[in-house]
């Protein structure tokens, strides 16, 4: 019998469960690798590229400079650098990396990449140092560098927090002045906290909830607080290396360039180093930059000028011109600046995938660079170096002679027959290297460049120099806490004193004069003057002038004037032109046409430039209108003394009346005082035409209101009337108003002498009055006359040329003016200049050029800018000028020189004959073969000059390696080489 047995029921097995699980994860997983793989593969590969995709600029070269016979003054050689680029590994470990960076720098003696203005000194105190040497300069860059970090945007939310829109330029100048409210304390505070420093604090290998919990603990802490919890462990120096770095990831994201630069101009070694350790320091990248090299170091410093970074001030402009204004540097001066749109290079770069590291994984599109145009210079750098090496030595000798003032000096010497310049030099020099890596320049440097201790420098000039002002009176400390130079006395290096420094030009200006006597037909070539020494005219009343040391020369035409420099005849002859041409205020400027036209100054209107292609300064000479203009522009300064003493020259006595600007007085006491000084100002802008006031009675009617209003809103005047005793009242209101309205208008009439005086042709005869031009401008005048009346645009480059040497543009000489001066004129004058330099009586010049185998004209002039009360006050003496051209016959080139407080005109000679010997080397060993052999100048400043590298620079013309020693500081002296130094005697 069949059973039929019951059926087991099957169990679920738990594995059963397990696979349908794994089943349902996997097919998620898969479908999701569908999705994104397949799906939305081009959406994700287009992400990844991005992430993964940088673009590594490459800097271009700029272009060379050279000199006029293919010396190569200014050039780009190849140096290591270290650069650093963000990525998610490189920012995870960017303090470990950061690090271990600078570790191997400090251990080869490198530098790091330091630009950032905000300092911390060796006591930990924090400031600012921007590359300015002004006061609103250094204000303007500290605003900006606040703004681009962005201090601003706190202050605009609280000041306008519901504005739209722009801002109006009072609310951007009030938001400007909250800014410099910030000190370099709290901007580095707010750094900081900006570049979240915290994370210093993170253990090595943090994770995620570590950071988490750091953000949130710091989250609202101060970047005081911050800091304070890192000094714990790191020293503020740390810090700040950390904060430079930062800044510089910051500030060249804006021009959207993944890579910064972290060190420049490292050796083969340090570079060596890190490209061995690059698996450890993520980000990192060792590459191969040009850098700025000037060969010859300071010859020539104050034409080619520097380069340096773009300062926040000019960020904009440049930014919008396509500059990196955060890596990449400019000219700042000389040619560097004035051609820099021709020297920059066009910036390549690189389009690159890279791994988490940084590291270049594919190329993927490649932008060439280019290096930018060639200038060259019409200088000549033998003459040059002459130039700068006798100037340098011949101030050294003045200072050890006990002239401890005589610190700056210029020369510049021109081709006669075209205006090219051949030499130009300004002392103090710089080196141009300083600045060629921003990071390198020292703040001992900086410190003499830009920011002087005039504390100390003052100090020192009072003791040496027996200067009677007190430091606080010749360096003032301004309003800030910042002391100032009030009288110019410091040496700048920066300023080319050569285009930019005003000299009185004294009796090199006598030259001019004897052109003007002549060709007007004031004086002939042999009228004579009976000089006396004491000179007086009926057209100047009880007054009278002076020649030097008060000698007179006798019978005296205009050849022995030139030659004893006699302030006589040219007293004689500026009246005598003043008389000729009509004896009014158009009479005045009958030297002023003559000296425009040789470039010396300029009339209104016409254009004031010698036309050089660097920056200039351009000064005037003296003329009845600038010279209104300027005691016009005075007046309302000069007279407030006066007024605050309560006695114009002992004939008005009153109660103190005060007009000065005073930042306390009301908005309607300011307005009235503002309104009767530019009352007294446009009053004296009339002397000399038809609305010139004609009484003085009539003058004090029309201000005594003004003066009354002034009177009676003035708290401080009521106080000076109490002090004198007297009760404010209407009626004393009315009487002292009518004796300051009379001392006032009593003012006005003096000045307008002074204005229409001819006593101030007189002066102007002999180069003094208001006279004062730059170097070149005296040379391009004695240029002018030394070639018979042509004057030319002032060159100074030849032409510019591409990289691969063909001419873009060249600079041919270019007539501005002809002044037809008669052949015996000319004769006159430069038998007279010839005089001066072969006559036994002028010591130094004699000694000089007497038996120089080339004929050489010259003047000398002792140019004094003030009374010997001055002198002895500042600590300073007169200018030592000397201009010169030869040879005399036939002139080739012209040359003016100028040593600030060098005593005597003839105390500058000794500079001439340097360039002279190196200008004519070949004709002087043609006429004499064995001349080296006699002449020491010969041997220091020619033969000595340093060796050519045009052949170098030929062969490559990217880059220069290899250059010649820096000038520096050239052994021996003037005094050495047996060159007399002019104490006081002869003529000036």
């Amino acid at each position: 019998m069949i059973v039929n047995k019951p059926k087991k029921k099957k169990k679920n097995s738990r594995y059963s469960v397990l696979y349908i699980i794994m089943f349902i994860i996997m097919g998620t997983i898969v479908a999701k690798l569908l999705y994104l793989q397949v799906y939305k593969h081009d959406d994700y590969k287009e992400k990844a590229d991005v992430s993964s995709t940088k673009f590594l600029s490459e800097e271009a070269p700029r272009g060379n400079i050279y000199d006029s016979d293919g010396n190569v003054i200014a050039t780009n050689k190849q140096t290591y650098a270290l650069t650093y680029m963000e990525t998610v590994e490189s920012t995870k470990a960017f303090y470990k990396t950061m690090d271990k960076i600078f570790e191997i720098l400090e251990e080869n003696g490198e530098e790091f990449q330091d630009d950032l203005a905000l300092k911390v000194d060796e006591n930990g105190k924090i400031y600012f140092q921007f590359k300015a040497d002004s006061e609103s300069a250094k204000r303007t860059l500290e605003i900006r560098f606040k703004r681009d970090r962005g201090l601003n945007e706190d202050i605009e939310k609280k000041l306008f927090e519901d504005q739209e829109g722009d801002y109006t330029d009072d609310q951007i100048n009030e938001v400007n002045d909250r800014l410099m409210e910030i000190s370099a304390e709290d901007t580095f505070y707010y750094l900081v906290k900006s570049y979240d420093l915290y994370k210093l604090l993170l253990p090595d290998g943090y994770t995620t909830d570590q950071a988490s919990e750091l953000a949130k603990k710091y989250k609202n802490a101060t970047g005081k607080e911050v800091l304070d919890d890192l000094l714990k462990e790191y020293s503020i120096q740390d810090i700040r290396r950390y904060i430079v770095i930062k800044d510089a990831i910051k500030m060249g994201s804006f021009s959207g360039y993944s890579n910064i630069t972290i060190a420049n101009n490292i050796n083969r070694d340090t570079a060596f180093i890190v490209y061995q350790q690059l698996n450890d320091l993520p980000g990192i990248n060792v590459t191969l930059k040009p850098v700025r090299y000037y060969p010859y170091g300071t010859l020539a410093s104050a034409v080619v000028g520097y380069v340096s970074t773009i300062s926040s001030s000019q960020s904009e402009s440049y930014e919008l011109r396509g500059y990196d204004v955060s890596t990449d540097l400019i000219g700042v001066s000389g040619i560097e600046s004035a051609f820099e749109d021709q020297l920059k290079g066009t910036k390549g770069g690189t389009t690159v995938k890279v791994n988490s590291q940084g590291r270049t994984t594919e190329e993927l599109f490649k932008l060439e660079s280019y290096q930018g145009n060639n200038v060259h210079l019409t200088i000549d750098k033998d003459v040059q170096y002459a130039a700068q090496a006798a100037l340098e030595d011949q101030i050294l000798t003045l200072q050890s002679e006990g002239l401890a003032s005589a610190n700056r000096g210029a020369v510049v010497a021109i081709e006669v027959n075209t205006g090219r310049v051949i030499a130009m030099a300004s002392y103090p020099y710089f080196d141009p290297n300083d600045f060629a890596i921003p990071s390198e320049l020292t703040t001992e440097k900086y410190n003499e460049y830009f920011n002087p201790d005039y504390e100390s420098f003052g100090t020192q000039h009072i003791q040496s120099t027996g200067a009677t002002g007190t430091l606080d009176e010749l360096f003032p400390v301004n309003d800030d806490g910042v002391r100032t130079d009030k009288y110019d006395l410091y040496p700048r290096s920066m300023l080319n004193y050569a285009t930019q420094g005003f000299v009185p030009p004294g009796s090199t200006f006598k030259p001019l004069t004897a052109v003007a006597g002549l060709m007007d037909g004031a004086i002939s070539e042999t009228d004579t003057v009976n000089d006396v020494g004491i000179w007086s005219s009926e057209y100047t009343g009880s007054q009278t002038l002076e020649n030097f040391q008060k000698t007179g020369h006798g019978i005296t035409d205009v050849r022995k004037a030139l030659e004893v420099s006699s302030n006589y005849f040219f007293y004689e002859t500026a009246i005598r032109l003043y008389i000729k041409n009509g004896a009014d205020v158009n009479a005045l400027d009958s030297i002023a046409r003559y000296a425009w036209r040789f470039g010396l100054g300029a009339e209104q209107g016409k254009s004031a430039s010698t036309g050089i292609q660097i920056y200039e300064n351009f000064g005037q000479t003296y003329n009845f209108v600038s010279w209104r203009k300027s005691l016009s522009e005075n007046a309302k300064y000069t007279i407030v003394p006066a007024l605050e003493a309560g006695n114009y020259e002992n004939s008005y006595f009153f109660v103190p009346f005060d007009i000065k600007d005073i930042s306390t007085d009301s908005d309607e006491l300011k307005t009235l005082k503002t309104n009767l000084k530019n009352n007294i100002k446009e009053t004296l802008l009339k002397v000399g035409t038809n609305e010139q006031v004609s009484g003085q009675t009539e003058y004090a009617n029309s201000i005594i209101d003004t003066v009354k209003e002034i009177m009676n809103v003035s708290d401080r005047y009521k106080e000076n009337l109490a002090n004198a005793g007297l009760e404010y009242s209407e009626k004393v209101v009315n009487e002292q108003a009518k004796i300051v309205s009379n001392a006032i208008s009593y003012f006005i009439v003096n000045q307008s002498s002074e204005i229409r005086s001819p006593i101030n042709i007189v002066q102007d005869g002999i180069g003094q009055s208001m006279n004062a031009f730059t170097p070149l401008q005296m040379a391009n005048y004695v240029a002018t006359l030394a070639n018979g009346g042509t004057r030319y645009k002032v060159s100074i480059v030849d032409k510019i040329t591409s990289p691969d040497g063909e001419v873009i543009q060249e600079y041919t000489p270019e007539v501005l003016d002809q002044i037809d001066i008669p052949a015996d004129v000319l004769q006159a004058i430069k038998e007279g200049m010839r005089r001066v330099n072969t006559s036994p009586s002028n010591a130094t010049n004699y000694a000089l050029f007497a038996n120089f185998p080339i004929e050489v004209a010259g003047k000398t002039g002792t140019a004094d800018f003030g009374t010997q009360e001055q002198y002895d006050y500042q600590g300073r003496k007169a200018y030592a000028n000397y201009i010169s051209f030869a040879p005399m016959d036939n002139p080739k080139i012209a040359i003016f020189s100028t040593i600030y407080d060098g005593n005597r005109g003839a105390n500058s000679a000794f500079v001439h004959k340097a360039i002279y010997e190196a200008y004519f080397k070949d004709e002087l060993l043609q006429i004499n073969p064995n001349y080296a052999s006699t002449s020491a100048t010969f041997q220091k400043y020619v033969v000595g000059a340093p060796a050519d590298n045009k052949q170098g620079a030929e062969a490559d013309k990217e880059a220069t390696n290899e250059g010649t020693e820096d000038l520096g500081t050239t052994e021996g002296s003037s005094q050495e080489l047996n060159i007399p130094v002019e104490s006081g005697t002869g003529a000036d």
